[in-house]
C-alpha cells in the first residue's frame, strides 16, 4: 500500500509540473494518479463522498451525462463529456494521501511554482516579441492565466517567508512577470478571475501581516502595474474603449464587448422558451445535452464553430444540464464561498498555504463564469481544491 501512496504521490506531482508544459504528458500522469487514487480509496475504506465538493461535482457530472445519453446528437461533443466525467476524478485522488504526503506535495508545488512560471513566462514572451502571438506551450490563451495563477501567488508567499530584501524584490519582479504575461491576451474571463483571486490573498495581508505599509502598497502597485502595462495600447482594450463612446444601441455594444454573448444567450433561452410552450419539463431538469449548438444551429452562421452556448456560466450550464445542473452548481460555488471563508477564518501554521492555493482556485472559478464550467486545466485545480480541504483538516 506504501508503494501506491508513493506512486499516487509522484503521479500528482508529475501531473503538475507537465501541465506546463504538455497536455498530453499532463492528463497521461492524471490517468495514472486517478486510477492509483481510486484503488487507494477502496483498499483504504475511504468514504469519496466526504469532500466538501464530492456530491456538488458527481451531481453535475451525472445530470450533464445523463441528459447527454438522452438527447444529445452532436457526436464530437461526447469526447470532451467523457474527458471531463473522468478527469474530474482527479479531486477525489488527493483524499488517499496520508498526512505527511499531502504537506509534501503541497510544499512541492509552491516551491516548483515560480520555476515553472518563469519557464512559461519567457517562452510566452518570447513568442510574443518575435512574432506577436501569444502562445504557451499548448492550449489557448486562458491556459496561459489560469497555468500562472498558482506561480504568482507562490512567489508572493515565498516573499513573506524570506527576510533578505533582494529576494523579495526578485520575488517581486517574478510576481509582475507572471500577472503581465496572464494578462497580455486580455482575456477578460482570466482578469476576472486574478482579481477575485488577489482580492482574497489581500484580505489577511491587511488584518494579519506584520509587514510595514510600505511593503502591502507595493504588493498592490505590483498587481495594478500587471495589469496596467498588460493591457495598455492592447488592440482589444482600444477597440472596447471606442465601441463604449461611440455606441448607439447598448444591446449591439455590450455583445460586441462580450464577444457575442448576448447574441449567444438569446440562442439558449430561444431553446428554454420552446420548452416551455411545448411542456418538455424533462429537458427543463436536467437540460438538453452537454454542447448541443450545433444540434439545434440558431446561432448565426459565423457562431457554427460552437458546440455550447457559452455565455454566462449558469445560462450555459442550464443548456447543458437543466435546473438539476443549476443546483449542483451553485451548491459548488457556495461550498467554495464557505470553504474561504473558513480558511480566512482559521489561522494555523499552514495559513498562508492554504490561502495561496484557495486564491489560484478563486482564479480558475472567476474564469468560468463567463465561459464553459470545463477546460482540461481544471482537474489542477480540483486537486488544489482538495489539498486546502486537507490541509484546513490537519491539526
Amino acid at each position: 500500500m506504501r508503494a501506491l501512496e508513493n506512486f499516487l504521490f509522484f503521479s500528482l506531482l508529475l501531473a503538475y509540473i507537465s501541465a506546463f508544459f504538455s497536455i498530453t504528458a499532463y492528463e497521461a500522469f492524471l490517468v495514472l494518479a486517478i486510477i492509483s487514487g481510486v484503488i487507494l480509496l477502496a483498499v483504504k475504506r475511504i468514504n469519496p463522498l466526504k469532500g466538501l465538493f464530492s456530491i456538488p461535482l458527481i451531481g453535475h457530472l451525472s445530470t450533464i451525462t445523463l441528459s447527454s445519453i438522452l438527447f444529445l446528437r452532436v457526436k464530437e461533443q461526447w469526447r470532451r463529456l467523457l474527458e471531463q466525467d473522468f478527469f474530474s476524478l482527479s479531486y477525489f485522488s488527493v483524499f488517499a494521501l496520508d498526512r505527511e504526503k499531502v504537506l509534501r506535495l503541497v510544499e512541492f508545488f509552491l516551491k516548483l511554482a515560480p520555476l515553472l512560471g518563469l519557464i512559461v513566462s519567457i517562452k510566452v514572451l518570447y513568442t510574443y516579441c518575435t512574432t506577436n502571438d501569444v502562445k504557451a506551450f499548448w492550449g489557448g490563451n486562458f491556459v496561459i492565466g489560469n497555468l500562472l495563477a498558482l506561480p504568482f501567488f507562490a512567489s508572493l508567499y515565498w516573499f513573506f517567508k524570506t527576510e533578505r530584501k533582494l529576494l523579495k524584490l526578485t520575488l517581486l519582479l517574478l510576481a509582475t512577470i507572471f500577472l503581465y504575461t496572464s494578462l497580455l491576451p486580455v482575456e477578460r474571463s482570466v482578469i476576472l478571475g486574478f482579481l477575485l483571486g488577489i482580492s482574497i490573498f489581500i484580505i489577511p495581508l491587511i488584518r494579519f501581516s506584520k509587514l510595514s505599509i510600505k511593503w502591502i502598497t507595493l504588493i498592490i502597485f505590483v498587481t495594478l502595474s500587471g495589469i496596467s502595462i498588460a493591457t495598455y495600447q492592447h488592440p482589444k482594450v482600444k477597440y472596447w474603449i471606442y465601441l463604449l463612446k461611440n455606441h448607439s444601441n447598448i444591446e449591439e455594444t455590450v455583445n460586441r464587448i462580450s464577444s457575442g454573448r448576448v447574441v449567444i444567450a438569446k440562442g439558449a433561452l430561444e431553446l428554454i422558451e420552446n420548452a416551455t410552450q411545448n411542456g418538455d419539463y424533462t429537458k427543463l431538469l436536467i437540460g438538453w445535452g452537454y454542447g448541443p449548438q450545433k444540434q439545434y444551429n440558431n446561432l448565426p452562421r459565423y457562431f457554427h464553430f460552437m458546440n455550447e452556448y457559452e455565455s454566462f456560466v449558469f445560462l450555459t450550464e442550464f443548456i447543458n444540464g437543466g435546473i438539476l445542473n443549476i443546483f449542483f452548481l451553485l451548491w459548488f460555488y457556495i461550498a467554495l464561498i464557505y470553504l474561504t471563508l473558513k480558511v480566512l477564518r482559521k489561522r494555523d501554521n499552514l495559513y498562508m498555504e492554504k490561502i495561496v492555493l484557495v486564491s489560484t482556485v478563486w482564479v480558475n472559478m472567476g474564469y468560468h463564469l463567463f465561459t464553459l464550467f470545463w477546460v482540461p486545466i481544471n482537474a489542477l485545480f480540483y486537486i488544489f481544491l482538495a489539498l486546502v480541504e486537507r490541509l484546513n483538516r490537519l491539526k
